[in-house]
């Protein structure tokens, strides 16, 4: 009987192993561009990244680019910002932003020219009525070696709501995100969240780069995102719950970040996410989906947004607003 079982296997492998051919990529090899990677945030200095692009099949290290220069228009008129290069092709600057400010950033690459890419930084959403009200269950439970060693975990979630007053004659992307913050590191951990809402997910959204067909009433991951075709120039209440677990009691706080977003950064935000398969466990079954990029001369994304965070204080239960 095991030799009736064990012929079949090693006749599978065979055949596996003869059918197995190495088909050789004969197209052309794409060009090295300039990437620029920056977000300009209201209230927050500017940074960005400068890469050069690589060729698909290349597994090797990005390029960094370390000797750019860096100009600027703000609001129409020329500024001169002192970019530092940092590492990686990462650069700091000194230059703040604030809501409704318009930013034209040029970046000369030596041997490589000029890239050049704008953006206007949106208002703060406009919101009120917010609620976060946490469900929350706590085990205490004793190390096994050490039994006066005590833990506590707390399993639960929070539900919030909010009024989203969206201004009408423009229009508005928004994203939502959540994340906890150690009091001792300050680090953050982004939660995933569901959002319910069947005027804003039920529906076909289009537009000329990205075509979403969502067909649930609702969205969840670690970020939501949504544009006010819908809702545009109304008030519409927005409510989710956010999952979190098995953190150490007294050293957490939640925040909802509730975003406003430049169109160029929803567009490449929501390209991006398509093309790397987004949450599909079939994500790399799925068409190709050209990432969205407003740099000339090179390609990537000079995005904008504005923030504001409720905080929630998961021991208390108090509730603050922040910038």
């Amino acid at each position: 009987m095991k030799t009736n079982i064990i012929i079949p296997i090693l006749a599978a492998l065979t055949l596996a192993s003869a059918c197995t051919k190495t088909i050789e990529f004969s197209g052309k090899e794409t060009a090295s561009l300039p990437v620029l990677i920056s977000q300009a945030e209201a209230d927050n200095t500017l940074n960005a990244r400068l890469t050069y692009s690589r060729f698909f099949l290349d597994d090797s290290p990005f390029k960094i680019i370390d000797n750019a220069s860096f100009h600027a228009e703000l609001n129409g008129t020329s500024v001169s910002p002192n970019f530092t290069h940092v590492n990686q092709g990462l650069y700091n600057s000194d230059l703040t932003l604030h809501e409704n400010d318009t930013l034209t950033l040029r970046v000369i690459v030596p041997d490589k020219g000029e890239l050049t890419a704008g953006c206007r930084i949106p208002s703060r959403p406009q919101i009120s009525d917010f609620t976060l009200t946490p469900e929350v269950r706590i085990e205490t439970y004793p190390d096994y070696q050490h039994p006066e060693i005590i833990y506590t975990n707390i399993e639960g979630k929070v539900k919030f709501k909010f009024q989203l007053h969206d201004p009408a004659g423009q229009n508005n992307c928004y994203m939502i995100r959540a994340y906890l913050v150690d009091a001792k590191l300050k680090n953050k951990h982004f939660l995933n969240l569901q959002v319910t809402d069947n005027i804003i997910f039920d529906a076909n959204t289009t537009d000329d780069y990205f075509d979403l067909d969502i067909t649930t009433d609702y969205s969840r991951g670690s970020q939501v995102l949504f544009t006010d075709e819908r809702i545009n120039g109304h008030n519409h209440t927005i409510s989710g719950s956010i999952p979190y677990l098995n953190y150490d009691a007294g050293h957490e706080t939640l925040f909802l970040e509730i975003t406003s977003l430049s169109r160029d950064t929803y567009l490449y935000t929501v390209t991006k996410e398509s093309q790397q398969g987004g949450s599909s466990i079939l994500g790399f079954l799925s068409e190709p989906v050209r990432i969205h990029s407003n740099v000339q001369g090179g390609i990537g994304i000079l995005g904008a947004k504005a923030s504001i965070n409720l905080q929630l204080d998961l021991n208390t239960s108090d509730t603050t607003t922040r910038r």
